[in-house]
This record gives structure tokens, C-alpha cells and sequence, in this order.
């Protein structure tokens, strides 16, 4: 069997130069938004989290795929789906980590700091793998 080049999970460009230019205007008080304005935008974006969130367990399915016989091609395609959820598992984690910073600078940009805990607290929950209810 050959020697297969080491893969490397996707990175995947979700705006994440733009939203860290709104987090460092929001903390440096360059940019500000009005609250009630905020809170609406907040709540899309947790309604965003939660359904990128809802396809994580689709992913942790297809790890597990098994029935393909006891064949050495069988064994390779099963590898092939794990590795394939793997990666929808790291592009699922980055956009819900890309949401979870655009969250933070507009809460921030309204000086709703009690209201960033929360994001952290699923940043915790996204690390440990169990981000059940985005937040």
C-alpha cells in the first residue's frame, strides 16, 4: 500500500479579517451601535449558531459509517467518510467560531459586556465538542 501525503483539515475564509477590524474598532470605541439594534442582530446570529450547530451530530453519523464489508477498499471508503466528516466537523466549528466573533463585536459595539459571558461560556462549550444549544 502506498504512502498517502498527510492531510490537513480545510481553513475557510468567512470574513474573519473584517470581523476582527469590527471586535478592535468595537473595543478601541471606533465603531458603536445603538442597543435595541444590537440585541435584533445578536438574535439573528444565535439563530445562525444554532443551525450550524444542529449539523455538527450529522457529521459525528458519518465518522461512525460502517457496513462496508470486511474488503480492503471497504476499510478505505469507510476512512474516506470519516475523514470527509472530519473535515464538514472543522469548517462547521470555524464558521460557528467566525459567528461567535462577529456576536462579540457587535455586543461590544453597543457596550453589552454582561452579554459577551454568555459567548464565551459557548466558546467553552464549542472546545469541549458540546455545544448543544449554541448559547
Amino acid at each position: 500500500m502506498s504512502q498517502e501525503p498527510e492531510r490537513q483539515l480545510p481553513q475557510i475564509d468567512y470574513g474573519k479579517k473584517e470581523i476582527s477590524q469590527l471586535l478592535e474598532g468595537a473595543r478601541n470605541g471606533e465603531i458603536s451601535f445603538e442597543e435595541g439594534a444590537v440585541r435584533q442582530l445578536a438574535g439573528e446570529v444565535e439563530q445562525l449558531i444554532a443551525a450550524i450547530a444542529s449539523a455538527r451530530p450529522n457529521m459525528d453519523m458519518a465518522k461512525q459509517t460502517k457496513g462496508f464489508g470486511g474488503f480492503e477498499s471497504a476499510h478505505e471508503l469507510a476512512a474516506g467518510f470519516a475523514w470527509k466528516a472530519n473535515e464538514g466537523h472543522s469548517v462547521l466549528d470555524q464558521l460557528i467560531t467566525g459567528s461567535l466573533d462577529l456576536e462579540e463585536g457587535i455586543l461590544r459595539a453597543a457596550n453589552m459586556i454582561p452579554a459577551i459571558d454568555e459567548i464565551n461560556k459557548s466558546r467553552i462549550n464549542l472546545a469541549k465538542g458540546n455545544l448543544g444549544g449554541a448559547q
